[in-house]
């Protein structure tokens, strides 16, 4: 053992890295019983052809025995790898971001729930913008063409990668010189093909900038799925449903669809691309409620690991807190508990990741901001300083180092969603005249 130790001290950081990343990888798959593997991989299976029934068919009762046993295998896995600080959660969060645990969620959310929740109520009593000319006919060609003329201005390379069309978007990659996004078009509603060309951008402008020199190594990975969602929102969000950019995206809408945007006025359009308004799906959610589904499921599945929330009883506590956080309730089991296909998969611990990476993205804003006219950039459609500064403050270390740690080498300081509380608070109350 001391002469592997010594080994292991003479490797460069890089490669100390690699290797206490997959001996951490190797011992909690030797850990597992093999034949609870293979039970749980055909449960897994079976249980993802009997969601899409029961979501179809809104019938939660049909699902309800397969997730039981999923959340059964999933406390018993954690247990086995070891509770971290004394939570069978804290174990799984561990999987998808390094690090994290329930009191460092529970913080977080807390502060959302103080003041994200009582900013969304607000915005529900308030007029909403104009919004007849976002539902007009704009031609799926037309669409695909300013898709590919917003990927180029917001840096993604189209030399090395493509825009395809898909019925949900994506981002995947072979390499850094391969890196491939799809959008959907909808000829009914143009600003969802756009957003979600530029979500799936800011996933592919990281892929393809990640530090060259760990190229084709574990560490030539995005840090974690929260920084990688910081990316997507950063440019989804913070810029392109910016004051400036609206107004570059609607010149450039006009120019591809004749006619069609002429009677709208910048202002308009910059309202209308960020209208409030909570929804019962998570993926066609706003900006500002976004998290708040987010929190939703947070609270349901560390219950659930905890063994504090029955299986039996998601659905109604499902609805209660939909009521609580953004003042609706789901008509339906398929449009609440059903509508997401993660814990089907066992993918437990991971929706956090999407709230953590929309606080991450407004705190590099925080800091971008000290060395970058951030906006003025944006309104001059000069987008390249911003990706120079994420490649050297967060795409320069891959996945060298924790999650946690990219953020405050970043930033100068551990997550604070104060930045993500202010970000929206200042950015709606403008939005909607409060």
């Amino acid at each position: 053992m001391k002469n592997l130790e010594s080994v292991f001290d003479q490797l460069s950081p890089e490669y100390q890295r690699i290797t206490k990343q997959a001996r951490k990888d190797f011992e909690k798959n030797r850990k597992l019983p093999e034949e609870d593997v293979r039970a749980y991989s055909m449960l897994l299976a079976e249980a993802e052809v009997i969601w899409e029934k029961a979501k179809e068919t809104n019938d939660f009762k049909l699902y309800e025995p397969y997730l039981t046993k999923i959340v059964d295998f999933q406390r018993k896995f954690a247990g086995i790898f070891g509770a971290i600080d004394g939570s069978l959660y804290n174990t799984l969060l561990d999987d998808y971001e390094e690090g994290m645990t329930i009191t460092r969620l529970d913080q977080f959310f807390a502060t959302l729930r103080a003041r994200i929740v009582p900013l969304v109520h607000r915005i529900g009593k308030a007029k909403q913008p104009r919004q007849d000319f976002m539902s007009r006919h704009f031609n799926r060609l037309g669409q695909l063409s300013l898709a590919k003329d917003v990927l180029h201005l917001i840096g993604y390379d189209l030399e090395r990668g493509v825009l395809a069309e898909s019925a949900h978007p994506f981002t995947s990659g072979i390499s850094k010189n391969d890196t491939r996004v799809t959008t959907h078009v909808f000829e009914d509603n143009f600003i969802s093909s756009v957003y979600s060309t530029i979500h799936e951008g800011g996933h592919g402008i990281y892929d393809q900038n990640i530090n060259p020199a760990y190229k084709d190594t574990p560490l030539g990975d995005g840090a974690s799925m929260a920084v990688h969602e910081s990316q997507s929102r950063f440019y989804e969000n913070i810029v392109g449903r910016s004051e400036e950019f609206s107004r570059l995206l609607l010149t450039k809408a006009r120019a591809q669809f004749s006619g069609l945007l002429d009677d709208v006025t910048e202002d308009e359009f910059y309202r209308a691309i960020n209208i409030a308004r909570p929804s019962f799906i998570r993926t066609e959610s706003d900006e500002l409620t976004y998290s708040l589904h987010i929190m939703v499921r947070y609270q349901l599945e560390k219950r659930l690991i905890e063994g504090t929330l029955a299986v039996a009883d998601l659905p109604s506590t499902w609805n209660q807190l939909m009521k609580e956080y953004l003042g609706v309730v789901p008509p339906t089991d398929t449009l609440g508990v059903l509508q997401d296909v993660h814990w089907s998969g066992g993918a437990f611990g991971y929706f956090p990741s999407y709230a953590l990476g929309n606080a991450y993205s407004a705190q590099l804003l925080h800091a971008m901001k000290k060395d970058l006219d951030v906006f003025g950039l944006i309104a001059k459609g000069q987008l390249e300083p911003i990706k120079q500064w994420f490649m050297s403050h967060v795409y320069v270390y891959g996945k060298l180092i924790p999650p946690g740690e990219v953020l405050e080498r970043a930033t100068g300081e551990p997550l604070n969603p104060d930045y993500y509380c202010k970000y929206l608070e200042e950015k709606f109350a403008k939005v909607y005249h409060l």
